[in-house]
């Protein structure tokens, strides 16, 4: 628990007030008006790790029996509520409540914390109703009015679509293209993320909500040996493969072919969550998929990844190592915010290519280049002895 820097205690004829300076008079923030226990709560907040050792410190300066500590408790945190509420306090997060839902996506366990209405409906298939602690929680919250995501640290990242600023414990974020989406605070250890929404609570605040939270897991799942692949999936040979391209190359299509020709099924049709434990790769369920439609909320072992490219002509060949990883890499959408997160997304691209099959395919969008890829693996598989 700290003060938010950019606000001053200062007197007038005697009366406390906390008043905006330098960027928060920019940023039009309101000052405050305070009474003698809210002044003395401003200066023992620097003292204190959170409000029970605040309280602690109130009730011995104040000497307050025992009896009377419920009230000064509800008072000190009805003021501390409100400078929250106006951008002067930071705290970090508080335990989630209990209510929301529980959730298992990509080997990893989440906890949503928010009513109901504001759940996207495609997180459903993957609640297991699980009680244990989760790997990351997210809590919704309602909008106080105010951003902080201004409050200072280094600016990571600067898009129409995105802004990310890096402070001491956390990262602030916005995304400017959502008008109800007023920013999110994302732990550094991935732990916990918090969003401020702006009702009212419909349809175009799920869709974003929905792809605002991917990014926060996508940044968690890093921290847990996760790659996020933009590529499509299908299920052969009790394993998952995997086609990789820019948008518009034609892995859906290609997938699709698979599907209709040799009844391969699906598994995802834009996106796919790869990791390597023991020299093992597998793919993970996660229901961001795209506008195809198609997810699984399973985890599969890995066959290979195949590179994509249009060609008139099909044809297929191993690039060298080092090229299998950049190429991988660059169809990554898992964020690399800092050099520590590209060396990481680097690690586990590097893992994943020296652990199974990488080709890149020159094809057409006809059945011959279905029927073409398909006995490329089945050789590869023939030469490791699998088939």
């Amino acid at each position: 628990m700290k003060r938010t820097d950019g606000f001053l205690l200062k007197k007038i004829n005697q009366v406390p007030y906390l008043l905006p300076v330098g960027q928060r008079i920019a940023e039009q923030r309101r000052g405050m008006k305070l009474n003698e226990t809210g002044e003395q709560i401003w200066n023992l907040i620097p003292f204190a790790e959170d409000r029970n050792e605040l309280l602690a410190l109130l009730t011995d300066y104040y000497e307050i029996p025992l009896e009377n500590k419920d009230m000064l408790k509800k008072d000190m945190d009805s003021f501390l509520d409100q400078l929250a509420a106006w951008g002067m306090l930071e705290e970090p997060p508080l335990a989630p409540p209990s209510s929301g839902a529980d959730m298992k996506i990509g080997g990893l366990a989440l906890h949503i914390s928010a009513p109901k209405k504001l759940i996207p409906s495609e997180f459903l298939p993957f609640c297991n109703g699980e009680a244990r602690s989760p790997d990351m929680t997210i809590e919704i919250l309602p909008s106080t009015g105010l951003s902080t995501a201004s409050s200072g640290g280094l600016l990571r990242i600067q898009s129409e679509d995105l802004l990310v600023c890096e402070q001491e414990q956390e990262y602030r974020i916005l995304f400017p293209q959502s008008p109800q989406l007023q920013e999110c605070i994302l732990q550094k250890d991935g732990t916990f993320a918090r969003f401020y929404v702006i009702p009212p609570y419909r349809e175009p605040l799920l869709s974003d909500l929905f792809h605002a939270i991917r990014l926060v897991f996508l940044y968690m799942a890093g921290k847990h040996g996760r790659l996020a692949i933009h590529s499509a999936s299908l299920y052969y040979r009790e394993r998952a493969w995997l086609f990789a391209a820019p948008s518009g190359t034609g892995k859906s299509t290609h997938t699709n072919l698979w599907n209709q020709y040799f009844h391969t099924p699906v598994l995802n049709g834009d996106l796919n969550l790869i990791s390597c434990e023991n020299e093992t790769p597998m793919i993970h369920g996660i229901p961001w998929c795209g506008t195809s439609g198609i997810s699984d909320a399973s985890s599969y072992p890995l066959g290979g990844i195949v590179l994509l490219k249009q060609s008139p002509t099909n044809l297929c060949w191993d690039p060298a190592e080092d090229e299998q990883t950049l190429l991988v890499l660059q169809r990554s959408i898992s964020p690399a915010w800092t050099e520590e997160m590209l060396d990481e997304n680097l690690r586990i691209a590097a893992a994943i290519t020296s652990s199974c099959y990488v080709t890149r395919l020159l094809c057409n969008r006809e059945r011959e280049a279905a029927k073409y890829m398909k006995a490329c693996i089945d050789d590869h598989l023939r030469q490791i002895g699998d088939i």
